[in-house]
């Protein structure tokens, strides 16, 4: 008796879920069979079934038709479909920026078959599309997708599955059981301290010819920023004639921050701003259309060229400015406020160089542990003579004179 109760219950929900576009259970409806003078028509649900009767045969007809055509459309739901839905939930529930859900989606395209009907995801074949992921070759370079990126695409997918769980659709997780493959390098290649201001040094007289971009990779060297927040930064951002530059937004709730601008770098900043209104782009062609994410990565390389220094990637330079950072004694917490991130370890793992951040950590123990020096003759003189009150500083005068 309480098996069938059971029974029941789940399946009223899944007649219910029959008016929730968020599911996707396969479902079907036999009938109507006459009893009793009434219509009986019943969902089946794989092995189970629910019965609904109805007054009429009309009534009962309507109802089966309703039904037939809801199952008939979830059974249909492709892998697609789920993530638009996906998408949307990300920026309207959880708050996530659009350019976030849309970036995690397409990664998310590029690994799924967004044609099949999600009912072929299985468990077995959610692992072969990882595996089959990882050997493709990067878009852009041509070589192997890094260990870094496609584990951080399969945590995107666990997440998209969690909430296929989360929201019906699904029973199981299809990823949940993925394990991800190869193991992790942290951090990026970085210059030396010498080829670094070689690069900032190119990178300045560009600027003094009128080049913004390169205004745009002295910010990424010099005070921290993500490619991302020097693209999307606009004229209002630029506060205080070019001293402070707000980043009002980003990845997280501590990416929003005011920065300090170094005092030579002020007027190139400033220039930035002329002819522009508030909301126009500060290195953008036109002022209101964001550069591609390859922008920054060719201005970079470029200049790295011509300052004949090794190429690196935009946010190596963002992992230098932590690393000359911490080696001239700022402290680990100023360094991880200042990049906008939620603590000194994230710094540490990933931008920071583990040298640098042992280094610091050395200079203060030896500091802390070092004698104090033997006072000079001038200091202990000085000494003396702040000991002395004003009589007697008054007394010692005249007897100096005489």
């Amino acid at each position: 008796m309480e098996r069938r109760r059971k029974l029941s219950a789940r399946l009223s929900a899944v007649a219910v879920s029959c008016d929730d576009i968020n599911m996707g259970k396969p479902a079907r409806v036999n009938g109507p069979y006459p009893e009793r003078g009434k219509w009986r028509i019943y969902l089946i649900d794989g092995s189970d079934r629910k019965a609904f009767l109805s007054a009429t045969r009309a009534e009962a007809e309507a109802m089966k038709a309703t039904l037939t055509a809801r199952a008939q459309a979830l059974s249909e739901r492709t892998i697609g479909d789920t993530l638009d839905a996906y998408r949307d939930y990300r920026v309207r529930v959880r708050g996530v920026l659009a350019k976030t859900a849309d970036d995690h989606c397409r990664h998310l395209r590029a690994l799924l078959p967004v044609e099949d009907a999600l009912s072929t995801l299985t468990a077995e074949r959610a692992g072969r599309l990882y595996r089959d992921y990882t050997e493709r070759a990067n878009h852009y370079t041509g070589k192997p997708i890094a260990v870094a990126t496609h584990q951080w695409v399969l945590l995107i997918a666990k997440c998209w599955g969690r909430w296929l769980v989360k929201a019906g659709i699904v029973a199981q997780n299809p990823f949940s059981a993925v394990e991800p493959i190869g193991r992790r390098s942290t951090g990026k290649a970085q210059l030396t301290r010498d080829e670094a201001q070689r690069l900032s040094r190119v990178a300045v007289q560009k600027a003094q010819a009128g080049d913004i971009a390169a205004v745009g990779v002295l910010l990424m060297l010099h005070i921290g920023l993500r490619q991302g927040e020097v693209t999307s930064r606009i004229a209002r951002d630029v506060d205080h004639e070019g001293r402070v530059l707000i980043i009002p937004f980003g990845k997280t709730a501590t990416s929003r921050r005011r920065l300090k601008v170094p005092q030579w770098l002020q007027p190139y900043v400033s220039r930035l701003t002329d002819g522009k209104a508030a909301g126009d782009l500060l290195f953008s062609a036109d002022g209101r259309k964001l550069r591609p994410h390859q922008y920054w990565w060719r201005k970079v390389h470029e200049i790295c060229d011509a300052a004949n220094v090794p190429r690196v990637c935009p946010h190596s330079l963002r992992g230098l400015h932590a690393t000359l950072a911490i080696e001239e004694g700022t402290s680990g917490e100023a360094v991880a406020r200042a990049l906008g991130h939620t603590s000194f370890e994230i710094t540490a793992k990933h931008y920071a160089t583990p040298d640098s951040v042992a280094n610091a950590r050395l200079e203060k123990a030896s500091q802390s542990l070092a004698p104090s020096p033997a006072p000079t003759p001038t200091a202990r003189l000085d000494q003396l003579l702040a000991s002395l009150t004003a009589e007697e500083l008054a007394a010692l005068r005249k007897r100096l004179v005489a």
